[in-house]
């Protein structure tokens, strides 16, 4: 009883205005990524240099995403409750969507598709769901080798799998360890570690004197991350070589990593004493996970930027940066209200099903 309410007292909802920030981001990225908002034969020089400094400041979503939960999962215990109900969210998802696009005449049935929208961790249908789930489940490992670790040897750890997994990631694909450019497993082991370290043995009192340092750092590395992708894609136009400046922006790379450890730093500084903002914070925060599953379902992807935004109309508008994100917000907002009526509807079946048959069938 006390090990929970120690837990309640630690827990920071800073981290949560992060995870709903992160999630926009996402938004963000797939925005510009979907409809080529990102190419230059598409946009004018201003909203080029534009999508891209913001595409340079959105990439940390994931990282932070992941760090939250390292952040968090080392001091819990594993829960087969959260697995299922993770699952059941998911398989939600995946299946309505494709079968209403089916009604509706969106799109034709297809035999592969619905086994994949009724399968959708392991034919990795959303990649990110696929390797959360990996990580969670592996996370009760995870935490016996930190624990079983001192203090100098965890951060041996750290470094040798920052020079493997992100320092030499400028090399060609082929002669990394990781090919995925962060994309996977293996890096959100190694964000999980880093997380948990920060946890356990960085003091609150540095980071929140270095409050300030974290904004310029996070600033200034997607600056230098922008700067860096245009006069790569420069170079690689007038030499007519393949374009491989989007490397840059790999999750694994030093500079995102920089980013997205500042930025988390940066909001894990925050201490909000505001009611208001905690009350919405609260709210929104357990359901921007549904805000992936609904937006990036493989089924929607293009309906949703090209017939229903009509995203094209960015490509050169003096506006460009207003419309994607009022676009971005909108999208948020529908696919929060969404999963709210979604979980109040289960509660309300839950709460009939409890009625009838008592607790047994409720829990069940």
């Amino acid at each position: 009883m006390e090990a929970n309410n120690v837990q309640k007292k630690e827990r920071n909802v800073s981290l949560d205005i992060l995870r709903i920030l992160s999630m926009i981001m996402v938004v963000i990225l797939h925005y510009l990524g979907k409809p080529d908002l990102l190419n230059f034969a598409h946009v004018d020089k201003f909203n080029y240099v534009l999508n891209h400094l913001l595409q340079a400041l959105s990439i940390v979503a994931v990282n932070c995403y992941v760090l939250i939960s390292g952040y968090f999962l080392v001091n819990s215990q594993f829960r087969l409750k959260k697995v299922l109900k993770l699952w059941g969210e998911v398989l939600f998802y995946s299946i309505t969507i494709y079968f209403l696009l089916i009604v509706f005449k969106l799109q034709p049935f297809n035999i592969v598709n619905a086994i994949k929208a009724c399968f959708p961790i392991i034919t990795n249908q959303y990649w990110f769901v696929t390797s959360y789930f990996a990580l969670y489940i592996l996370s009760p490992f995870i935490n016996k080798l930190i624990y079983a670790m001192n203090k100098e040897e965890y951060k041996r750890l750290l470094i040798i799998l920052f020079v493997i997994f992100s320092l030499i990631t400028f090399l060609p694909s082929e002669m990394l360890l990781d090919k995925t450019g962060g994309y996977g497993i293996i890096w959100f082991v190694c964000l999980y570690l880093l997380a948990a370290y920060i946890r356990l043995y960085v003091d609150k009192e540095i980071i929140i004197k270095n409050r300030k340092k974290f904004v310029l750092l996070y600033i200034l590395s997607a600056i230098i991350t922008t700067i860096g992708i245009l006069i790569l894609q420069y170079i690689f136009s007038v030499l007519n070589y393949k374009d491989l400046s989007g490397k840059l922006l790999g999750y694994s790379m030093p500079l995102v990593l920089i980013e997205s450890v500042s930025l988390f730093l940066f909001f894990n500084s925050l201490e909000i004493k505001n009611k208001i903002i905690k009350k919405i914070t609260l709210f929104i925060a357990p359901l921007t996970f549904a805000v992936y599953l609904i937006h990036e379902h493989p089924s929607i992807r293009n309906i949703l930027y090209f017939d229903i935004l009509h995203a094209q109309i960015c490509y050169n508008n003096q506006y460009g940066i207003f419309i994607i994100i009022g676009s971005v917000i909108g999208i948020f907002i529908c696919c929060i209200i969404i999963e709210y009526l979604r979980k109040n509807v289960l509660k309300l079946i839950e709460k009939m099903l409890y009625n009838k048959k008592g607790n047994s069938i409720n829990k069940k």
